[in-house]
């Protein structure tokens, strides 16, 4: 394949003149295309490559000026997930939408973790830990209304973690009647969110700045190896106390857990059970960007570094529209946010208000690690849940002793039910796996989506409730 690439390369530059992004585009395409499909041969790709610049530098041409937003050829749903393509006839103007939705500013919509959990009623503590390689976290605890005796609090601690290039503003983002910690703290529960490194809370380093590409040299592998640890013997500390923890992960939240869980077996005593919402541990089965990233995950391109940023991932917080565009059929707004361009998701507008909707999108991404992003897209080449760049060094999660129950969407396009289904049987003490199904929630509204209460918060307290009990267990669908 790659003296294909070559070979072909050698025939653009013959032939005319092209940029270094034009290259890039079509060599991460090749390199795609060669995952889902069978090899072109040399005279194929030799005609499809020039049709394709060709094309392209007629695009920019017809661009310039004001920017336009180009009708779709295909019909777009806006409360279906993003549809990615990488067809090779594809141009921008057929995947541009034709609708988008404007940002707008509202009060809550740059409010802080903290500004939000006031304004919602509630106390909050924030709360500094210090990892053993030397970053700061932030820890947020919301304060339970009813209980004033800290000693109360022992037995009912839940340690919530976010997801990918999220924070712990998003599992308060559906407000104070829906979120998750309010109706955690609702039944007397202690409710502490972390933060993992490198998100907005989490940027500081005894020695490192974030300017410096040394600062983001980590990935989720970090986050359970050293964030997790740190942050669960705090919370020990603070509440004095050695009773078991009980534990909520979303998207890398999960993939944290089973880090720490299967390479520091100690930790399995003292959580008293692990809650995982669309965990990301094995995705041969996951779709969308990760895909058209996975072929060069180890060992990305000069190119590809410049585009998604050689420390934190896509800085700009934006995504290039070459990639948005050409890969992403929705509404230009989710196309543009890198979180949803990852994950595949689209907003249900006609479940989303005008609020939510701003605060997701002024919330998220919240920051995090190109590393983060490469090592998702390894293991999604590769089918092993493995160290960064280290295809052989599996994680051995059947050293996990913990409880775990697992919960997954059929249309969640990053943690797919084959795959969480495979997790589920390499656990050694499994208590359940529950699909939701027919029901458009994406990988991101697990948490904060409009249905998310009554689709997973219901489920994941009956988990904290009766989790251990084989009585919970119930039919496997919603």
């Amino acid at each position: 394949m790659k003296y294909i690439l070559i070979l072909s390369i050698i025939f653009i530059f013959k032939n005319r003149s092209v940029g270094a992004n034009d290259i890039f585009h079509y060599v991460t395409e090749k390199m795609s295309n060669f995952v889902d499909t069978i090899m072109y041969t040399f005279r194929n790709i030799g005609d499809r490559v020039s049709q394709f610049f060709q094309s392209h530098v007629k695009i920019i041409k017809s661009t310039k000026g004001p920017k336009k937003y180009y009708k779709s050829e295909r019909s777009v749903s806006t409360h279906k997930p993003i549809k990615f393509t990488t067809k090779e006839h594809t141009t921008i103007s057929e995947v541009i939408p034709s609708r988008h939705f404007k940002k707008k500013s509202e009060p809550t919509s740059y409010m802080t973790a903290p500004q939000l959990i006031t304004l919602h009623g509630r106390r909050v503590e924030s709360h500094i830990v210090l990892t053993e390689d030397g970053y700061f976290l932030t820890l947020h605890r919301v304060m339970t209304p009813h209980v004033q005796s800290s000693s109360e609090l022992r037995n009912k601690t839940v340690l919530l973690h976010h997801g990918l290039l999220g924070s712990s503003a998003d599992w308060v983002l559906l407000g104070p009647k829906k979120s998750l910690p309010y109706l955690l703290s609702n039944l007397g529960y202690d409710v502490w969110m972390a933060n993992a490194r490198g998100n907005i809370y989490s940027r500081g380093h005894v020695s490192k700045n974030t300017n410096s590409p040394d600062f983001w040299r980590f990935s989720w592998q970090e986050m359970g190896q050293y964030d997790l640890p740190a942050i669960i013997h705090y919370i020990r500390l603070v509440k004095n106390t050695s009773d078991p923890i009980s534990y909520v992960g979303h998207s890398m939240g999960a993939t944290a857990l089973l880090v720490l869980l299967s390479t520091e077996p100690i930790f399995n005593s003292y959580l008293s059970i692990g809650i995982l919402l669309a965990p990301l541990a094995f995705m041969v089965n996951s779709q969308g960007p990760l895909r058209m990233f996975s072929p060069v995950a180890s060992r990305p391109p000069p190119l590809l570094l410049q585009v998604m940023g050689e420390g934190e991932f896509m800085p700009s917080k934006e995504t290039p529209d070459w990639m948005a565009f050409r890969h992403c059929t929705g509404p230009q707004i989710f196309c543009k946010n890198p979180l949803l361009y990852l994950t595949g998701g689209v907003l249900q507008e006609q479940f989303w208000d005008e609020g939510l909707k701003n605060r997701v999108l002024n919330h998220v991404p919240a920051g995090g690690s190109t590393y983060t992003i490469l090592h998702y897209a390894q293991i999604a080449k590769n089918g092993k849940f493995h160290k960064f760049g280290d295809i052989i060094a599996e994680f051995p999660l059947n050293r996990i002793s913990l409880p775990i129950a697992l919960i997954s969407s059929s249309d969640d396009w990053l943690a797919t039910v084959p795959d969480v289904k495979r997790l589920y049987f390499g656990l050694s003490n499994p208590i359940d796996h529950h699909v939701i199904r027919n029901n458009n929630l994406s990988h991101t509204e697990f948490v904060w989506g409009p249905g998310a209460d009554i689709l997973v918060f219901r489920k994941v307290i009956d988990y904290l409730q009766n989790g251990l009990s084989l009585s919970v267990i119930k039919l496997n669908v919603v």
